[in-house]
């Protein structure tokens, strides 16, 4: 699954965090991004993409890790297609 780390550097790339010492969002930053622009709650985007809403509110809150499987039907539940959204980051 180097399509999710590929994703992650590329978002990184694009998007930086003004206060951050590392300049690196997490990927609970950016799943938080993207549930925020789509408009669904944690328990709604949890809903879709079939894992308990503890999850994602620990995701988000950078306190766990989650599995590149569980990472892709989060952001498949969110609308967003992982390779493309690369090869757009990329370009």
């Amino acid at each position: 699954m180097n399509d999710m780390k590929k994703l992650c550097n590329s978002i990184n790339a694009c998007l930086t965090k003004k206060d951050s010492t590392s300049n690196e969002l997490q990927m609970g930053e950016i799943v938080y991004l993207f549930r925020v622009k789509s408009q669904l709650t944690q328990e709604e985007l949890a809903l879709k993409a079939n894992v308990c809403t503890q999850t994602i509110k620990r995701l988000e809150g950078c306190r766990e890790r989650v599995s590149d499987v569980t990472c892709r039907g989060i952001f498949e539940a969110l609308g967003v297609h992982i390779t493309r959204l690369t090869k757009l980051l990329e370009e």
